[in-house]
């Protein structure tokens, strides 16, 4: 059990060294005046009314090596937020031109719908209307309401992308 420990405690400050950092810590303190003016210094104002000791931290690399490093990872990391943003931008010329076909059928839609509510023969029995020219409505609606979730769906991906 001991020996578990010991390795452990080796393997922890094999990583501390490998890997730490060197931290440096700066104190300030904030001092609120009895006119209710915040000051920040070294040292405690006299005379305040309330004072707070602020401690940063600010961790420095450990060699020239670790600094190449995190160069190397920004430059990864600007690389590929250039490819999302072309990617985005391809994906909004895309989004763009289904928006524009799609906007088209709809009025297209909705302008053969209008026109099919018009009455055409046998689409009365008597004084009704007959179930044919209902389905024919129905049918006319599910296909605007169906163009419009489509656009509606569009748009919706068109805006998060912007």
């Amino acid at each position: 059990m001991m020996l578990r420990y010991l390795t452990l405690a080796v393997a922890i400050a094999g990583y501390s060294i490998a890997f730490g950092t060197k931290a440096a810590e700066q104190t300030f303190f904030k001092s609120v005046q009895p006119d209710g003016r915040v000051v920040y210094g070294d040292s405690p104002t006299a005379g305040a009314k309330h004072s707070e000791k602020i401690t940063v931290r600010t961790d420095t690399l450990n060699s020239e090596a670790e600094a190449e490093a995190a160069k190397r990872a920004l430059q990864m990391t600007r690389q590929q937020l250039l490819r999302d943003s072309a990617a985005r931008s391809a994906r909004l010329t895309q989004l763009e031109s289904r928006i524009a076909a799609t906007y088209s059928e709809l009025q297209s839609a909705q302008a053969e719908r209008d026109s099919g509510r018009e009455m055409q023969e046998g689409d009365r029995q008597g004084r009704r209307q007959s179930a044919q020219y209902w389905e024919r409505q129905r049918r006319l609606d599910a296909a605007v309401r169906q163009i419009r979730q489509d656009l509606d769906r569009l748009l919706a991906e068109r805006n998060a992308l912007r």
